[in-house]
């Protein structure tokens, strides 16, 4: 499996390098905000049309081959950009490389699950899991080695996707048999969790507004290019580190609670990161509280998951993932939208608005449907399990879920409620 967690390091951290440079060449052109919005929010159109129709592409012509189409498309859109520099070609590149990363995180994905048993699938995904968030923390520090004008950074972050076709076509292990799994519609799975379905839209909002905009942000404010690398980066390592300490709580306390203060601390961490700005603390106060909102930000999906399994049968899992994947990716589209639209009219700080009333809002929204419903048993919970939000299409190694065979919902086979939230 060392071949292809090494794939997926190499061609997130090429990725995440697009992710930062390709607003701050905006910014250099005097593009605005929001027209830099809705080119970086393109991506999550792309990443949600991948997650809904790339793994078709992959039971058509094999694991191998699919990434290796996924990578060469990936690899030409990170070179065109330098050679399009039109808003509207950039909007289309980055659907198509959101649509690639979507399929080439599957393909990894659902073959790392193939060769999991149910023992080891939970330890897999950690190992996934610390490896994608260290790349696209690594591959955010990469914008420093050479002036962001330049083709440069183009030019790494295609040789770095390209190179991840290496230890992928290299690889002894076997292509695994994708099977198609059960269908479950968005106003059952609403019907069953109001909170997750929600949550996972308003986690899409933050966490899509945040690296879509995070770096334009970083720049508006004062940071130069290091520092603004060092805050998005920081912002990563602190989703990592608080995913243990999260699922420990909401494991032990009702999980609405649990995301209810979590979305509490995405705010007030970005009222003291404003308040930090405008007094003009030193950078390291700055890192800090950028490492408590990468934490709390990082927690609000998987515990949307969570929440909605909790109130699933395990047959339907795999479903719902699917449905709250692409909940999330519309919210992760808006998201940047709505950002940069108040950025661009209000300036930068109406960033820390947005994200802290988004936030907020829900907050109450959750702690309200926590005081009118009822409290689900500790003993009728799944296992909270950590899942990166960055890119939230690892559900095939979630040891909760078990795949299935396509079977249309009907009358007779809706999914069994436990307890609506």
């Amino acid at each position: 499996m060392r071949s292809l967690i090494g794939g997926t390091v190499v061609f997130m951290a090429g990725n995440s390098l697009l992710g930062v440079v390709l607003p701050l060449r905006m910014q250099a052109a005097d593009y605005s905000v929001a027209l830099i919005g809705a080119i970086m929010a393109a991506y999550y159109l792309g990443l949600a049309y991948g997650g809904l129709k790339g793994k078709r592409v992959i039971l058509r012509i094999g694991h191998i081959r699919a990434f290796s189409t996924f990578a060469a498309l990936t690899v030409a859109t990170c070179l065109a950009y330098n050679f399009f520099f039109s808003p509207a070609a950039w909007v289309v590149l980055r659907i198509i490389n959101g649509f690639c990363i979507a399929g080439m995180t599957t393909s990894i994905e659902s073959w790392l699950n193939e060769r999991s048993s149910n023992e080891t699938r939970g330890r897999v995904l950690g190992v996934y899991m610390l490896a994608f968030y260290l790349a696209i923390a690594l591959g955010q520090t990469l914008v420093n080695i050479a002036p962001v004008g330049g083709s440069d950074h183009l030019m790494i972050a295609a040789m770095l996707i390209g190179l991840s076709l290496v230890p992928i076509a290299m690889t002894r292990l076997g292509e695994p048999n994708l099977r198609a799994l059960r269908v479950l519609g968005l106003k059952e799975l609403y019907a069953a969790s109001r909170v997750g379905v929600i949550g996972a839209c308003v986690a899409g909002v933050l966490v899509g507004s945040f690296y879509a905009l995070g770096v334009v942000f970083a720049r508006q404010i004062g940071l130069d290019v290091t520092e603004a690398a060092l805050f998005m980066s920081t912002v990563v390592i602190g989703g990592l580190a608080a995913q243990m300490p999260v699922g420990m709580l909401a494991d032990k306390f009702d999980r609405r609670i649990v995301m209810s203060c979590m979305l509490i601390a995405v705010g007030t961490s970005w009222g003291l990161l404003s308040n930090s700005i405008a007094t003009g603390v030193p950078m390291v106060y700055l890192m800090v509280m950028a490492l408590a909102f990468g934490g709390a930000i990082s927690s609000v999906y998987p515990l949307c998951v969570a929440q909605t399994f909790d109130r699933l049968e395990r047959k339907f899992y795999v479903a719902a993932s699917g449905r709250l994947l692409m909940v999330y990716s519309i919210g992760a589209t808006i998201g940047p939208l709505l950002a940069a639209t108040l950025m661009s009219i209000y300036g930068p700080f109406s960033f820390f608005l947005f994200e802290s009333a988004v936030a907020i809002a829900y907050a109450i929204f959750v702690l309200f449907s926590v005081w009118n419903g009822p409290k689900l048993p500790a003993e009728g919970r799944e296992k909270f399990v950590p899942l990166p939000d960055i890119s939230p299409v690892a559900m095939a190694l979630d040891p909760r879920t078990e795949p299935e065979v396509t079977t249309p919902l009907s009358g007779s086979d809706q999914p069994a409620i436990y307890t609506a939230d």
